[in-house]
Order: structure tokens, then C-alpha cells, then sequence
């Protein structure tokens, strides 16, 4: 039962008659302090779905929002950093080059319309890969001047998530234009540099190509070393070989860098674990095996074991790696398109194992010393047109109608499976 009290005034000594002072006193006639005078609680609202919204769930949407908003500027402002290490190159809309007789002159004047489409699939888009070689005294910023010691059609597959590359040796005979003999495609590199280089490529294999990316080769070294080096197959002769094995190349890299031969040296084989610059003293073999295209598989060996290594890495070494990568490219691809195969394309490729087609093909060309162009040089001479519906085999899946090449001097012709029809209803029956 609730305790009854009742009040009265009292008036202390000395105080006036405001100074009025109430005491309770309870049904024993005892005065009880107000402060201790049990309080009525009062009686608490019903929690609603509003009630739990205002005071809950909305402040922790609110510190969620405010976090991932602060995250995504965060991701943002680091994904511009990245991209702007890359080296932007203006994109040459009339691009110049060097003649035959040493004049500088434009690209757009030796350029001809051709009667068949160059073949095109929607999603997928081709690009020049170029390796430049650091020893070249005339190695400019840009790319002019020096010649390239790889050359790779990669062809990236939007729909499929797939990337392909066509390597081209570089000792395969072209036409280059404004000049009447052909020579090794390399050489268009000194000529006119990348766009020159691209326009060859493009022409000699009718293919579009939307822009290229270089990076020579010290800088290689720095990319493999970017994702902690990587394990690949090397064999005995492929180390200790004497010219050109991984050991001798090693040596001269190191001779370059001022630094004692011996640095890095392979000792072992087999399965090796090898950092930037052993890597790229195994991808510059050509002495042993199948000479320069033993080299080039080696290149793609490198490559294909580079981009599995990355793709193994955690997110956080991923992106210091590609911050490494991203220093050392050169392209004239816009930032919008690196940002998408960066950021949306390679985090979707299925399969990270590349397919490769090598150029020349085999049974496609000649190789050896000719001096029907030059005096005792080594080069190899390519059927272009037997291998363009090859390479439109293998990039898109399909073959289209092409408008001939100009032939190499000395090369294989091989007669397209039209020819070989319309030849073989003229043969008279037995």
C-alpha cells in the first residue's frame, strides 16, 4: 500500500514571507525529505517501427553512408593516382616519319584506301605491345630512334574475358612506307617510332589497331620485380649456354648497370624462382633451342607467368605492384580506356593463361643469308598473305576478304583454299 503524506508550512526563525519552507510528513508523523520521496515513474511510450527507425537504424545508416561515401573518394582519388603515373602520349592525328632519302615526311601521304574492309568484331579490340631495347644509344622518350626488340598484336576479348597475343619476330621482312626495298619490321621504330611501327603491323596483318603501349627493357625488370620476381622452367643449357645463355646476358646487364658480372648469377636449374633482372636475361636467350623463336616463347613464357603471378597476389599487393607496372608504361591509349581493362576488364578475365600465335607461322616463310636486298644479311622472309586468315582465324574466329600484301622477295606463297578449289576443278579427270 502507498505511503500517505500530508504538508505543512513552516516558518523558520529570521525569514521572511517568501521564505516558506514545505515538510512532508507521512502517516506516522514523521517529516520525511522530499529527496527521498519515491518518484512516480512515468509510464514509457511503445517502441514503433518509427520509434526504432529515428533512434537506431538511422544513425547507423547515417555513420554507414558516411564511411563508405568516405571510402569510395578514398578509391577514387587512389585510382587517379595510379593513372596518372602512367605517361600519356598525345595521340599523332598525321603522324611523320623518315624516307628513303632522309626527308621528313607524313604518314597520311603514303596511305591507301583498301577495297575489303579490315576485319572487325564488336568487343574485341587489338593493340601494340612494344619491348624496347635500353642499349639503344638512340633511345628517345618517346620512342624514335630505337629499335624494338618485341613486338606483340595483343587483342583483348571484351564479351569472352579472354586476351590473345600475336608476336611478330622482329627480323620479319616488310615494306615500310616511303621506302622501296623491304627490311626487318623493326627498323619502321627508328623511322617514325610507334606510330610508324603500328601502321606496318596493321597493314602487313589487316588488322585494326587502336593505339599501342612500350616499355623498354630495364623497366621490364622493374615490373617483374614489382610482383616478387617469378618461378619458371629453365633448363640446364638455357643457363650456362656459351654465347647467350641466361648467365652470359645476366653478366652484360650487370656490366651496364656498373655492377659486379657475378650479380644475380644462376647457379641451379629446373624450376627456378627468378627476380626482374635474371627474368629478363632468360626471355633475351636465342642461342639455344629454336633460335629467335625459341626467344619469343620465352618472352610469352615470361609474360604469361608474370600476369598469373599478379593475379595470385593480395589486393593490397596488387595495388603497389600496379603502381610500380603503371610507372613504366608508355601509351597512347586515353586514361578512360586504361582505366577500364585496369579496373573493370582484368579483374574479369577468365582465363589467365594468354593464347599465343607466333609470326611467321611455321611452313609461312624463309629464313637464313640473303643478299638480295642487302649483302649477307640474316633475316626471315614471311608469306603475309598465307598467314593474314590465320591470324583472322585465331583473333576472331572467322575469315574475311583482304586486299593482297605486297610480296617479300624469296618468300613461301601459299595459294588460298579458293585458289586451291578454283585450281583443282581445272585439273583434267584421270
Amino acid at each position: 500500500m502507498k505511503e500517505q503524506t500530508n504538508e505543512r508550512e513552516v516558518r523558520r526563525p529570521g525569514s521572511s514571507d517568501k521564505q516558506v519552507h514545505v515538510e512532508h510528513i507521512n502517516a506516522k508523523g514523521k517529516v520525511v525529505s522530499p529527496k527521498k520521496q519515491k518518484k512516480q515513474k512515468k509510464q514509457k511510450k511503445p517502441w514503433t517501427f518509427k520509434r526504432v527507425f529515428l533512434r537506431i537504424l538511422l544513425p547507423i545508416i547515417l555513420v554507414l553512408a558516411i564511411i563508405v561515401g568516405g571510402l569510395y573518394i578514398a578509391f577514387q582519388m587512389y585510382k587517379e593516382h595510379l593513372l596518372n603515373q602512367i605517361e600519356y602520349i598525345p595521340r599523332d592525328t598525321n603522324p611523320t616519319f623518315i624516307n628513303e632519302e632522309s626527308s621528313i615526311v607524313e604518314l597520311s601521304s603514303y596511305t591507301t584506301q583498301t577495297s575489303n574492309a579490315i576485319i572487325e568484331e564488336e568487343g574485341i579490340h587489338n593493340f601494340l605491345l612494344i619491348g624496347i631495347d635500353s642499349r639503344s644509344k638512340n633511345y628517345t622518350k618517346d620512342g624514335t630512334g630505337a629499335l624494338a626488340d618485341v613486338i606483340m598484336v595483343m587483342s583483348v576479348d571484351d564479351d569472352a574475358g579472354t586476351i590473345k597475343l600475336v608476336t611478330i619476330q622482329r627480323d620479319c621482312y616488310a615494306y615500310i612506307p616511303g621506302h622501296s626495298k623491304p627490311q626487318k619490321i623493326n627498323a619502321a621504330m627508328s623511322y617514325g617510332g610507334p606510330d610508324l611501327l603500328v601502321a606496318v603491323v596493321a597493314n602487313h596483318l589487316r588488322l585494326d589497331i587502336e593505339g599501342y603501349a612500350y616499355v623498354n627493357f630495364y623497366n621490364m625488370e622493374k615490373v617483374i620485380d614489382a610482383v616478387g620476381g617469378i618461378d619458371i622452367e629453365v633448363t640446364k643449357s638455357e643457363v650456362n649456354h656459351v654465347p647467350g645463355g641466361l648467365n652470359e646476358n645476366l653478366a652484360e646487364q650487370n656490366r651496364i648497370l656498373g655492377v659486379a658480372e657475378d650479380t644475380y648469377k644462376v647457379t641451379g636449374s629446373g624450376m627456378l624462382h627468378l627476380n626482374g633482372r635474371q627474368a629478363v636475361a632468360y626471355s633475351r636467350i636465342r642461342e639455344v633451342g629454336n633460335g629467335v623463336y625459341g626467344r619469343s616463347e620465352r618472352q610469352v613464357k615470361v609474360l604469361n607467368c608474370l600476369l598469373q603471378t599478379y593475379s595470385d597476389l593480395g589486393t593490397m599487393k596488387k595495388l603497389s605492384a600496379l603502381e610500380d607496372i603503371l610507372q613504366m608504361v608508355a601509351t597512347n591509349i586515353s586514361k578512360d580506356e586504361i582505366e577500364d581493362y585496369a579496373f573493370d576488364f582484368l579483374p574479369k578475365v577468365r582465363q589467365m593463361e594468354i593464347e599465343t600465335m607466333g609470326i611467321p607461322i611455321d611452313g609461312y616463310a624463309r629464313q637464313g643469308m640473303f643478299s638480295d636486298v642487302r649483302a649477307n644479311e640474316w633475316s626471315i622472309r614471311p608469306d603475309w598473305n598465307g598467314m593474314i586468315p590465320l591470324v583472322q582465324d585465331f583473333l576472331y574466329g572467322e575469315r574475311t576478304p583482304f586486299d593482297k600484301v605486297d610480296e617479300i622477295p624469296k618468300a613461301p606463297v601459299h595459294e588460298s583454299e579458293e585458289t586451291q578449289k578454283n585450281n583443282s576443278a581445272d585439273e583434267p579427270n584421270e
